[in-house]
């Protein structure tokens, strides 16, 4: 079995709604309507198996090898989605990889960080200079390069998009940093609030333990 990494086209949008919207029930990310997905859909890479693969990968948004079996293998089978992910770029410097979701099925075969490598080669290509991504697992970031970092460095997001999100009084995200340069992000300083709720309200999420 093959898994391939697509720009989205609008027949995905179903799957891709349906998809984030599972996991927004269980408090795991934020809810995209179909309006909003049509909307920024050229920012989306989606993620499918049982494709046969053309090339290799490559730096431009086509499709990326996942590194799930071989080229041409059950390529009479139709295509099946599998996750989503994408790239909205905030400013000539400054681009997020969010709406990241893949099926649980599919957990542990490497689609998630095929999906946020697609989003990270297209932020080189287009030049800009830093990625960061908000998530409730550091971890598999750190896994893709990123570093953790504060929120309050990234106003960019903080200041224009944090505090119209409905999470904003419950933000239990890590912001996720990553130097296209191949620099490391400048360290945390013992204390540095993380969070949006702890970053501008200065307490903590409700909810949190």
């Amino acid at each position: 079995m093959s898994v391939a990494i697509r720009p989205a086209g609008v027949e995905d949008v179903d799957a891709m709604q349906d998809l984030i919207a599972r996991y927004a029930r269980e408090d795991r990310m934020l809810e995209r309507s179909r309006d909003f997905l049509l909307e920024h859909l050229r920012d989306f890479v989606v993620a499918e198996d049982n494709v046969t693969l053309a090339r290799e990968a490559s730096v431009e948004r086509g499709v990326v090898r996942a590194g799930v079996g071989a080229p041409g293998r059950d390529s009479d089978l139709p295509a099946r989605f599998m996750g989503c992910c994408a790239l909205a770029v905030l400013t000539r410097e400054l681009a997020e990889v969010r709406s990241l979701a893949v099926r649980p099925e599919a957990s542990g075969r490497g689609i998630g960080g095929a999906l946020v490598r697609a989003c990270v080669a297209e932020a080189r290509r287009l030049g800009v200079r830093r990625v960061f991504a908000l998530t409730l697992v550091p971890e598999f970031f750190e896994k893709c390069g990123f570093a953790l970092t504060s929120l309050g460095r990234l106003p960019e997001k903080s200041a224009a998009e944090c505090p119209v999100c409905p999470k904003r009084f419950a933000c239990d995200e890590h912001a996720m940093l990553l130097h296209l340069d191949g620099t490391a992000p400048r360290p945390l300083v013992p204390g540095e609030p993380v969070g949006y709720t702890r970053l501008f309200l200065g307490r903590e999420p409700e909810g949190s333990r």
